[in-house]
C-alpha cells in the first residue's frame, strides 16, 4: 500500500512538507522538540522514574484494556498535574500507548490543545 502523500508544513510561509502523520516539516519538528524541552526539565526527574517503576511492577497489565504488561508501559495521571493532580500513587495508572492516546485526546484536553 502507498504512503500518503507529504503534506505543507502547517507553519505559515514555510516552504518545506511534513512527513505523513505529522504537521510539520522536519526543520520546524525539531524547533518544536526543542522548545519542549527534556523530560527532566518538564519534571520527570530520578523521583518521577522511581514512581513510575513502582506503578509499573504494582500493575501488571493495562488498567483501561488489560493488555499484558509488555504492552503496556505508560504511567498516566488520572487526574492531570495541570488540573491539580499529584504524584500520589492513587493518582497513576499503568496504561498501554493505545489507551494513553484515547484518554490524553478525550479526556485530558487533547494533545496540547
Amino acid at each position: 500500500m502507498p504512503s500518503s502523500p507529504h503534506r505543507p508544513c502547517s507553519v505559515p510561509r514555510c516552504p518545506g512538507h511534513a512527513a505523513p502523520r505529522s504537521s510539520l516539516c522536519p526543520t520546524h519538528r525539531l524547533q518544536a522538540e526543542q522548545a519542549r524541552g527534556s523530560p527532566s526539565a518538564r519534571g520527570y526527574d530520578a523521583r518521577w522514574q522511581r514512581l513510575r517503576a513502582w506503578v509499573l511492577r504494582e500493575e501488571p497489565d493495562c488498567r483501561a484494556c488489560g493488555a499484558p504488561g509488555q504492552d503496556a508501559d505508560h504511567v498516566d495521571h488520572i487526574l492531570p498535574t495541570s488540573r491539580g493532580g499529584t504524584d500520589d500513587r492513587d493518582n497513576l495508572q499503568r496504561l498501554c500507548p493505545r489507551c494513553h492516546a484515547r484518554k490524553t485526546a478525550t479526556h485530558d484536553g487533547g494533545f496540547g490543545r
